[in-house]
């Protein structure tokens, strides 16, 4: 069995963080935090949160960092999927 790459896990995780509510909608997106908390690296931890950023979940504000998006519809992109 194919052991999943750690980018994916890392973004399962925060994908999952954000559907479950511990990263609620404006939240500042700690790539340290979540790197330690996964034992892994910020890379995969950066390129997960790029990934999600291009799907909608993710705002990226340069300078500031990322942040959980704000959602006029919570049900937009599988938002209310568990």
């Amino acid at each position: 069995m194919k052991r999943p790459r750690l980018e994916e896990v890392a973004y399962e995780y925060v994908l999952k963080c954000i559907q479950e509510n511990r990263l609620k909608m404006g939240d500042f997106v700690s790539q340290q935090e979540l790197a330690h908390e996964l034992n892994m690296s910020r890379t995969p931890i950066r390129a997960a949160i790029t990934k999600l950023s291009g799907e909608g979940y993710i705002r990226m504000l340069p300078y500031h960092g990322a942040f959980v998006a704000f959602y006029k519809d919570q049900s937009v992109k599988g938002w209310d999927k568990g």
